[in-house]
């Protein structure tokens, strides 16, 4: 009932940044006016511990103790093909999903650099999905209503919780990481001037005419959209994250709006929103699915057209590793394949 109250009155209640506490760690001067969604009040900025902040820490967390337990899981134990085999369903899933996104999202576009660059990439894609997920939970109305059985100020736990992806600053970091990826990679891999020479495509080396007249126009504008591009990747993960709990909380305001009219009305409309919420909460959970793949899937693509193409020498490469590649000699080589016939 708290939901829905809260819904009714500001569906935005559920997607802006709550402090939770009620004296600031620290104050700066900034000057200006009041901002009261960035904490600016009389021209001090006060730094809180919001909610969305305290979610970004405990996504960050869980990430780390549920690999710590997969990797337990995974590591090899015993004798025989069972050491190999990962225990537990948990641990099966995960892997498997690892195994998707290194083998179908990062080996098709980095080639030969995937097994260099993969954690960097798993640490993207779970941390935004553990994210995403948490927000689906409603951690502030479990707190308040264990709260209210203790004491009648409670309401404040209402806010304990949310969805930290839909805070534009943590999606503004999360794209400045993966501009700093594409920059850092494209340079270890090729060189630096390797690197800012591909932003010019037509080149250095030509007529002033051409190199100078077109090549600095080019070059600006390459520079300009991969930044457009990281910025895109904020704003999406920002927007969608962020539509989806105001649809909920808008639906959820239909109930009140009927009930003004006719408590009859009411009632009908409470059990379509009923069924219409527990459909879009589906939705909302593949929608942090998805959202997390698209962000990992095209801060992969950045980075390989920078790195992967001048990685690769102009050679073709196999998609598996190396070591990979060795293994599977090994297991395919002649002598080894008669002596196990023979024996």
């Amino acid at each position: 009932m708290n939901l829905i109250f809260a819904s009714a009155d500001d569906p935005l209640s559920h997607v802006v940044p709550h402090a939770l506490h009620e004296e600031p760690l620290f104050t700066i001067p900034v000057g200006g006016g009041d901002i009261p969604a960035l904490f600016i009040k009389d021209g001090q900025y006060s730094f809180y511990i919001t909610n969305h902040l305290a979610m970004t820490f405990f996504a960050a967390l869980a990430v780390i103790l549920v690999f710590a337990y997969v990797a337990m899981k995974v590591r090899v134990k015993g004798e025989g093909l069972e050491a190999y085999q990962t225990k537990g369903r948990l641990a099966q899933l995960f892997e498997t999903v690892c195994w998707f996104i290194r083998d179908e999202v990062a080996r098709p576009n980095l080639h030969g650099l995937t097994d260099k660059y993969i954690p960097y990439i798993w640490t993207v894609f779970f941390f935004i999905l553990f994210a995403n997920v948490l927000g689906l939970v409603p951690f502030g109305y479990a707190f308040q209503l264990a709260g209210s059985i203790w004491t009648d100020h409670a309401d404040h736990y209402s806010h304990w919780g949310g969805t930290a992806t839909s805070n534009l600053s943590l999606n503004v970091m999360l794209a400045l990481c993966s501009f700093i990826a594409v920059v850092f990679i494209g340079i270890r891999e090729t060189s630096a001037k390797a690197f800012f020479s591909h932003f010019n495509p037509v080149g250095w080396d030509g007529p002033p005419a051409m190199s100078l007249g077109l090549g600095i126009p080019l070059y600006i504008l390459e520079w300009v959209g991969l930044i457009i591009k990281c910025v895109v990747l904020a704003m999406r993960l920002f927007g969608t994250m962020m539509a989806g709990h105001l649809v909920v909380a808008a639906i959820v305001g239909l109930v009140f709006t009927a009930a003004s009219v006719s408590h009859l009305l009411g009632y009908g409309v409470e059990l379509a929103v009923i069924v219409g919420c527990i459909a879009l909460m589906m939705l909302e959970l593949f929608i942090c699915l998805l959202q997390a793949f698209i962000f990992t899937f095209l801060t992969v693509l950045f980075i390989s057209t920078t790195a992967a193409d001048h990685g690769d020498h102009g050679d073709h490469h196999d998609p598996m590793s190396d070591e990979s590649q060795m293994d599977l000699d090994k297991l395919t080589d002649p002598s080894r394949l008669a002596g196990l016939a023979s024996s």
